[in-house]
């Protein structure tokens, strides 16, 4: 069998088993972990791309060329988009310009299929158009995605897939082992056939850690955080609260927590509804947030009564940090909202978790006896 087609033919196996494996993954893995759907059908355009190639001198050049290529393009567009989606990036681009870039793709192929047949430009359009968007897709990934282990595989292949293609541009553009079939056995027309056979489980592989990684992240996430306002919930407050006292111990530094708990909150529900309700806590805990500090955290303890973790933070800057809270309540969307506050210091070696927990609920307990909307310190 000639090798570039037992090539195709193996890779035409790899890419269609890699499409089932991903397909299975977008279906069962969470709705919220995007761009899974547009991996699986990169594969699949790949997987599709492969038959017309193979059926090449049995089926019209229109299928076996023009149509076979323009998968091709396809299934790394599909990927860039797919990329984008993973990350929360939407595309910047105009329809429009991408028609364009599509059409001037398939008018050459045309052209050079029909009107004056010249494989080696057709070879050369497929490489140049493809790396525009394998390098697209590679500048995304370095700038916007963590540096995990699925990002660094995917980087690779990209690079991988752009080295090559420069490479072979630079081939053609100096005449060097120039393609004289498509099936020839040319050192570089068999490389060329070796790359999906490669590259594709290894797109595959980067594609399912970096959804396994989104996807720990995600359970990780949900494990620690209140599902209604993102706030750290209360067995992760606790965790982080003991972190901060550690150290504090070790360092001597200040530390202050705050209990806060919204007044009348029930109600609130009675008047406007629990969805309102809903509406009420998350408002708190967004414009909270944006009164704190990037090293201080807001946390839900249950019901309408939240904690915030200030470190490095006396008793006199924590009592400041309340009364923005106060004068932010005023402002609340879609209704109105006042808080009671405790507030409580670290007070050295000799201090506890529990006598400084206590201490800031004795102190919120006292802000509610005495009328709501105020802050009192123990």
């Amino acid at each position: 069998m000639n090798p570039p087609l037992l090539i195709l033919l193996i890779s035409f196996f790899v890419a269609t088993a890699m499409s089932v494996i991903l397909f299975i993954i977008a279906q069962t893995y969470p709705k919220t972990i995007q761009g899974l759907r547009e991996w699986s059908g990169t594969a699949l355009a790949i997987t599709l791309a492969f038959p017309l190639f193979i059926a090449r001198d049995h089926i019209p050049d229109l299928f076996s060329i023009v149509l076979a290529n323009l998968l091709l393009l396809v299934a790394f567009m599909v990927m860039n988009l797919g990329t984008r989606k993973f990350a929360g990036v939407p595309p910047q681009y105009d329809r429009k310009l991408l028609f364009l870039f599509v059409l001037a793709y398939v008018a050459l192929f045309v052209w050079f299929t029909y009107v004056q047949p010249d494989i080696k430009v057709r070879v050369a359009t497929l490489v140049l158009f493809t790396l525009i968007v394998i390098l697209d897709q590679l500048l995304l990934i370095l700038r916007v995605f963590p540096r995990t282990a699925g990002r660094h595989v995917l980087v690779f292949l990209l690079t991988i897939l752009a080295g090559l293609r420069t490479l072979r541009l630079v081939t053609l553009v100096f005449g060097l082992d120039p393609p004289i079939s498509f099936f020839g056995a040319s050192i570089a027309q068999l490389a060329y056939f070796a790359i999906p056979a490669l590259t594709i489980p290894l797109g595959a592989i980067s594609f399912i850690m970096l959804a396994s990684e989104k996807l720990r992240h995600d359970l990780e996430f949900i494990s620690r955080h209140d599902g209604l306002t993102r706030c750290l919930n209360k067995n992760a407050a606790i965790e982080e609260l003991e972190r901060e006292i550690a150290h504090a111990r070790r360092h001597g530094n200040t530390l202050s927590i705050m209990f806060i708990d919204l007044d009348n909150f029930k109600e609130i529900n009675d008047t406007h509804g629990h969805l309102e309700g809903d509406r009420v806590l998350v408002d708190f805990a967004t414009r909270t947030k944006a009164s704190l500090r990037g090293s201080d955290q807001l946390t839900r303890f249950g019901g309408d009564e939240f904690m915030a973790i200030l470190p490095d933070t006396n008793l006199e800057q924590a009592l400041l940090v309340a009364n923005r809270l106060h004068e932010t309540g005023g402002n609340g969307q879609p209704v109105a909202w006042s808080v009671s506050i405790g507030v409580s210091s670290w007070l050295g070696q000799d201090d506890s978790l529990n006598a400084l927990l206590t201490r800031a609920d004795k102190a919120l307990y006292k802000s509610k006896s005495l009328g709501r909307d105020q802050t009192h310190a123990l």
